[in-house]
């Protein structure tokens, strides 16, 4: 009996509940995209005050440089040697987004390229810097590049040079020149400022104006010169249209659905809307309707529009407007067959910002629009769902000279790159008159931080929306 007893109760110990602990790892926050700031630098002597990009680093002596920043880490991950007087940068992506080959034009005639790429095996500073040599008196201005060519604005020749870049060449070869020819006044030079499209467009738009410097000086926007695009069909590099402008064209951005190009004039304070399908001047009634007292296949704007960015599927275009500081928000919706929609062309609001906008990025969620003032050394952050300023910050001062770091001065920013990421996006800003890039982080749009660079920032580039 006893031994029954005890035998039962050490069956029950037996079945007594353990509990089992199993460890669950902690959830870390989403990796951020890979994706990359470019920026370009002068070597030296920058002209803080010229109004555009491509002038910032025109009296250079010495190599200016492409710096390239990781978007995760805010780390520079490397500084490379350019050609001298860097003037604008463009980029060749690869199909996930993340890198490619950047090239950049240089107030020397030549045209600079890298790949711009991150690998342990190979560390991008130890990647070629290729040089290509325009033709003699180039000048290049602008560049842009497309699925198999690179086209470069000559300035000093009143022509576009295409290279090849077929099959991720890093250095492209120059084999044609396209003179450029204003249909209206045949015997003025072009003097082109910008090229526009993307990188499987059918056709690009070359946008000059007349100036009759010999050379080609850009005497806009003081001389208030017609302004021409012209058309270049990608397959065959023939010009098939000359199209009548605004005043003193400086800017243009095409949809994404390469449906329509968007040209700002600034002496006239218009955009003018190419329908690139059927390469010419968008007059639809609609946009004549939305646009009673404008030129036909224009849209009023402020004075001085200087840039412009697209929000893709918002259908919304903002462009900054320089004279008047302001930002004004346009409908460029289409309907399914790709015409105008009944809004095409409506203001939706125009928006007061800092002194002298100089750029804006648009965060591709929609959200917000972000506007470099170079006026006030500001960035003034747009809703794009209350169409107004919710917050502007004051980019961080900067000693005025190196003689004397106590006296602190207002920097004026002339480029800015915003883009989307977890658990925040970021806008980059560089400004002429110093050597730091500044990051904005959009979680609540406060300076995250200042990197310092070498030479003085001229233009900022992402590799991902």
């Amino acid at each position: 009996m006893g031994s029954s007893l005890i035998f039962a109760f050490m069956l029950g110990c037996g079945d007594i509940y353990r509990p089992i602990v199993t460890s669950v790892p902690p959830v870390e926050p989403s990796a951020q995209p890979t994706k990359y700031a470019l920026v370009l630098t002068c070597g030296n002597n920058p002209n803080a005050s010229t109004p555009t990009i491509d002038q910032v680093c025109a009296s250079s002596t010495v190599p200016g440089y492409a710096s390239m920043v990781d978007f995760s880490g805010d780390t520079l991950y490397v500084r490379l040697n350019v050609g001298i007087g860097p003037r604008w940068e463009a980029m060749a992506v690869n199909n996930s987004g993340s890198s490619g080959i950047l090239y950049n034009t240089n107030a020397d005639g030549t045209v600079t390229s890298f790949s711009a790429a991150y690998s342990t095996l190979k560390p991008p500073e130890n990647n070629t810097v290729y040089s290509s040599t325009l033709l003699a008196g180039a000048d290049p201005s602008t560049l842009l590049s497309t699925t198999s060519y690179l086209y470069v604005a000559q300035t000093g020749r009143s022509s576009v040079e295409v290279m090849k870049t077929a099959n991720g060449a890093n250095s492209p070869a120059g084999f044609l020149e396209i003179p450029l020819i204003d249909a209206r006044n045949p015997s003025a030079p072009q003097y082109p400022v910008n090229l526009v499209g993307n990188p499987s467009t059918q056709r690009i738009y070359v946008i000059s104006y007349d100036d009759n410097l010999t050379p080609p000086a850009g005497n806009c926007p003081a001389s208030n010169s017609q302004g021409t695009a012209t058309g270049i069909e990608t397959t065959t590099n023939t010009p098939s249209s000359n199209l009548a402008l605004g005043l003193c064209p400086i800017y243009g951005v095409m949809s994404s659905d390469n449906r329509r190009v968007f040209i700002l004039n600034q002496g006239s304070g218009t955009v003018s809307v190419i329908d690139s399908q059927q390469n010419q001047i968008d007059t639809s009634p609609n946009l004549i309707h939305n646009q009673p007292n404008a030129p036909p296949g224009q849209i009023l704007v402020g004075q001085g529009p200087i840039w412009a960015a697209i929000y893709n599927t918002g259908s919304i275009l903002a462009v900054a407007n320089s004279g008047s500081d302001t930002l004004t928000l346009i409908n460029i919706s289409e309907d399914v067959y790709g015409n105008d929609s009944p809004n095409f062309g409506q203001i939706i609001a125009t928006v007061p910002v800092g002194s002298n906008p100089s750029s804006v990025s648009i965060l591709q969620d929609g959200t917000r629009a972000y506007v470099a003032n170079r006026g006030d050394g500001t960035v003034s952050v747009v809703s794009l769902i209350g169409n107004t300023v919710t917050k502007t910050v004051a980019l961080p001062q900067e000693p005025c000279s190196a003689g004397n770091l106590n006296v602190l001065c207002t920097v004026h920013p002339i480029s800015i790159a915003a883009t989307t990421g977890t658990p925040t996006g970021k806008v980059y800003v560089v400004s002429p008159d110093t050597n730091m890039l500044t990051i904005i982080q959009t979680v609540d749009d406060t300076v995250d931080t200042s990197l310092p660079l070498t030479g003085n920032g001229i233009q900022v580039y992402l590799t991902g929306p």
